[in-house]
């Protein structure tokens, strides 16, 4: 349904509004967005020259003067990265990136802008491959100081780790008793769903809704699913005491240095070898592709 309403706001945008700015009863925008030339007879071409001259009215170098607004204008602009060409938007964020470098605090808030609009929940476009071209440049920026470049570092190392169709890194697991397990051998099912918590309230509702699934239940019992739970902090003897027992639970403290996470709880859902099918998905997305 997000696909969909995305689809027809970047058609609307496109094709009717971007044309309409001038007059009174267009949406006001922070600065003038762009407004596609006719010769653009196709959404990924129309897209393409919104991608390429979005920022044009917008002097990225002198100081942004209202963070929310430029929040704005930058879920704006990745709205239409999933319609245009991959090239063109790679392109449109070097060009975005290279002009943000003369002003370092403004270069930092591309980058949280950057985060909040492709990377954590609140993302209007989830791409690791888009995203990452934001991080290196951060990553990479040597006039950064060393803790901001180090932090776009780990999120690169953790995202890369993490690839879906690849091998999730073979890490040790701490089993209830306090043996350890590597977690290749755990996964030795078609399917696994790996699913992370912390302490808080947030992790505990979402342990009680995933056990309590009839569907995940009678996948289990017929040997077609293995959850295993990870604890996502130090090894405590009474961690899993309140976890199913029909569970493989265990703890790692490791994951969460090498795994991606960008929300807690989560689920992965992993294949033979460890193959990373999918990362990320929260409990209430994954009981809902249960039942279709």
């Amino acid at each position: 349904m997000k696909r969909i309403l995305s689809a027809f706001i970047a058609l609307t945008l496109s094709l009717s509004t971007m044309t309409a700015l001038a007059q009174d009863e267009a949406p006001k925008t922070p600065f003038a967005y762009p407004v596609a030339p006719d010769t653009c007879t196709t959404l990924e071409s129309r897209c393409n020259y919104i991608c390429q001259h979005f920022w044009d009215n917008y002097d990225i170098s002198k100081p942004i003067a209202n963070d929310d607004d430029f929040l704005r204008a930058f879920r704006d602009f990745v709205e239409f990265f999933q319609f245009a060409n991959r090239n063109v938007v790679m392109t449109s964020i070097g060009e975005l990136m290279n002009k943000a470098r003369s002003n370092t605090p403004n270069l930092l808030k591309v980058g949280k802008a950057a985060e909040l609009s492709l990377y954590y929940p609140t993302a209007v476009y989830y791409s690791d491959e888009v995203y990452v071209e934001f991080a290196k440049a951060l990553a990479n920026n040597k006039t950064l100081k060393k803790e901001v470049r180090t932090y776009y570092a780990d999120q690169l190392s953790r995202i890369n780790s993490c690839q879906e169709q690849k091998a999730l890194p073979d890490i040790e697991m701490v089993m209830a008793d306090g043996s350890k397990q590597k977690l290749s051998a755990l996964c030795d099912t078609t399917t696994t769903v790996m699913f992370f918590y912390a302490d808080g309230v947030d992790s505990s509702i979402g342990r009680t809704r995933l056990s309590a699934d009839a569907n995940l239940e009678s996948l289990i019992d017929e040997g077609v699913v293995k959850v295993i739970s990870i604890y996502l902090g130090k090894y405590q003897a009474d961690f899993a005491a309140t976890m199913p027992k029909k569970w493989i639970n265990t703890c790692s403290e490791q994951a969460l240095e090498i795994y991606d996470f960008r929300a807690l709880p989560c689920c992965y859902i992993v294949g033979r070898d460890l193959l990373l099918m999918t990362k990320n998905i929260s409990v209430d997305e994954f009981k809902e592709g249960l039942t279709n």
